[in-house]
């Protein structure tokens, strides 16, 4: 069974050649906004932030309950 994902306030955005199912989310701590998207060859999920691009895993994904270190996941995702 795959996971569902309920987003909130979030704002959806295009696909790109490497990233599918894109959305924006505003950081709790800043003002930023950071993409959230998975990786449509691989499967796995990343964010925009320095953290996941320094460490591959951070927080948002953390919170959302996708996994970090590029593990490829499949969600749904249901937009309230």
């Amino acid at each position: 069974m795959v996971p569902v994902i309920r987003i909130s306030q979030a704002v959806s955005l295009p696909d790109t050649d490497q990233w599918q199912l894109r959305f924006e989310v505003e950081s709790e701590t800043s003002n930023r906004v950071y993409v959230i998207a998975q990786n449509k060859k691989k499967k796995h999920w990343g964010c925009s932030c320095p953290g996941w691009r320094r460490n591959r895993t951070c927080k948002h994904l953390a919170a959302l309950g996708i996994p970090g270190k590029e593990q490829p996941f499949e969600i749904n995702i249901i937009k309230e």
